[in-house]
């Protein structure tokens, strides 16, 4: 799945595509990706994994589109402070939970996203996953990832901790970079080249037509299979001269 769109001073691109070890045990793939405007002012991008042991893993990170869209709505409309990190933390895990009866372990994902509204930006990880990106001329960063990296992560589940959740938050914003990719991208990027693989990324979506673009990424891809099986899903969203 391949999406591009450019529009006024905004950029959204996604992609993902299933990994071989999913393909070979007829499964489909566990990644859910937006990225988009969801209202006036208010745009956000969520990358998702679904974790691959849970019954449900693709219901479950579908569940997250929602979930950061629903968040994104109630801090365009104030009815949740972008300032307050503890009540974010028990929207998401509540409104998450919202979506199935009960058996939430069934339905495990991680998740990483970014809101852009009015000008402040609010970045946020559960579990494994690599966002990057700058607001303005400040970078950030946000991995669960190391050089010991572990199939064990946190999710959204029956239990997160509260401590698993993390959360950035930026204010008086003009413009915003920001890509969010799952582990089976995440964990092959080299962290000390990550200022460069941003600079080449949004180069490569920015800037290049889109066979060049198409042809380049499924090159990449190509090779990221020779490195491990995972599904691959990476999201970017630019978005200048808006506050």
């Amino acid at each position: 799945m391949i999406s591009f769109v450019k529009e006024d001073d905004t950029i959204q691109y996604a992609y993902s595509e299933i990994g071989k070890h999913h393909v070979d045990l007829c499964s489909e793939n566990q990644d859910s990706v937006y990225v988009g405007k969801v209202c006036d002012e208010t745009y956000c991008l969520v990358v998702a994994d679904g974790v691959s042991s849970c019954k449900y893993a693709k219901i479950g990170s579908e569940a997250t589109i929602d979930t950061i869209r629903s968040l994104s709505l109630k801090i365009h409309n104030n009815e949740i402070n972008i300032d307050d990190k503890d009540t974010i933390k028990r929207f998401i895990v509540q409104d998450w939970k919202k979506h199935f009866d009960e058996s939430w372990n069934d339905y495990g994902t991680t998740i990483n996203f970014v809101i852009w509204s009015r000008g402040t930006v609010l970045i946020g990880q559960i579990g494994d996953g690599l966002i990057i990106g700058r607001t303005d001329e400040n970078l950030f960063l946000l991995t669960d990832m190391d050089e010991n990296y572990s199939v064990e992560t946190y999710a959204l589940a029956e239990v997160v901790l509260k401590s698993s959740i993390q959360l950035i938050l930026r204010k008086n914003v003009s413009s915003l970079v920001a890509i969010a990719m799952t582990d089976g991208i995440g964990k092959e990027i080299n962290m000390e080249s990550i200022s460069e693989f941003q600079k080449y990324f949004v180069d490569l979506v920015k800037n290049k037509d889109e066979e060049l673009r198409n042809n380049e990424v499924e090159s990449w891809m190509s090779q990221l299979k020779l490195k491990n099986d995972d599904d691959k899903t990476i999201g970017l969203m630019i978005l200048e001269g808006k506050a």
